[in-house]
């Protein structure tokens, strides 16, 4: 798996999640350029299986920091919607209420 494949697995929480970031971790700093777009469709997505029980909300929290965080995954788009559900601090705890009204919010975008 290379890292575009990587990115995409981890952004898409895909069935090779897992030894998808064994292989970002393991790309240099200067590895780093922008090769990932991270998409409303993908968020959709990934807040449906939340609220599905399919990926736990702690998981849902961790993948949007690391987005938020990684200078080669672009996140432009739904940039709001990442700060949201990284940041409980000031947008308050994650919940299936929460996640729920999201899902609600972008399916009208």
């Amino acid at each position: 798996m290379n890292r575009t494949q990587a990115l995409a697995e981890f952004v898409t929480f895909g069935e090779h999640k897992d030894e998808a970031i064994g292989v970002i971790v393991s790309a240099s700093s200067s590895e780093r350029t922008l090769i990932y777009s991270v998409t409303l469709a993908t968020v959709l997505d990934v807040l449906k299986r939340c609220l599905a029980g399919e990926i736990e909300i702690d998981d849902l929290a961790l993948w949007a920091n690391v987005i938020e965080s990684r200078s080669d995954i672009d996140h432009s788009a739904v940039e709001g919607m990442i700060y949201a559900l990284s940041n409980s601090e000031q947008m308050g705890e994650l919940n299936l209420n929460k996640i729920q009204r999201l899902i609600s919010v972008l399916g009208k975008a």
